[in-house]
């Protein structure tokens, strides 16, 4: 509580850039992790269009055996305003979705998924954005396998 005010928190599911902690940190300093965790019947596109090449994006597609692993934090509900501002103003559209953590606990969050009129399935990430996914994802301590696998993304300037 602040100043006799409850402070409502949000759950976040990040699965691209903001899985890096001190990037998130910079720009909302009250996030904290939770703890890393997969969706069930999504998986990762590089086909969200931007003016730097194709961008991460998760998409639904119902099948179980589909899973796509980030990191889930906490957040109050100001800096729950400038990632969701951040993020729709980016081309992206909130989903609410059940993450699983490693412990089996189930998390209420909210996903960041491309608008349809952003998706261009033509287009690769540029290494510079593809490559730092890598490191966030590995240093989260996401599984090996899932880390490799983003490693292998095709991209625009190999």
């Amino acid at each position: 509580m602040r100043s006799g005010r409850i402070v409502q928190t949000v759950r976040f599911f990040a699965v691209g850039t903001n899985m890096d902690e001190e990037r998130l940190r910079n720009w909302t300093p009250g996030s904290r992790r939770l703890t890393i965790g997969s969706l069930s019947g999504f998986t990762l596109r590089w086909n969200k269009r931007s003016s730097e090449g194709g961008k991460l994006a998760p998409l639904r597609t119902g099948h179980p055996d589909d899973v796509v692993w980030g990191v889930v934090y906490e957040v109050d509900g100001l800096a729950w305003e400038q990632i969701d501002k951040g993020q729709r103003d980016a081309g992206y559209r909130e989903e609410r979705v059940t993450v699983v953590g490693r412990d089996g606990v189930e998390h209420d969050a909210s996903v960041y998924v491309a608008r349809a009129e952003m998706i261009d399935d033509s287009i690769m990430p540029m290494r510079s954005y593809r490559d730092p996914i890598v490191t966030a994802a590995r240093a989260s301590g996401l599984p090996e396998y899932y880390v490799d696998e983003l490693a292998r993304t095709p991209v625009a300037d190999s």
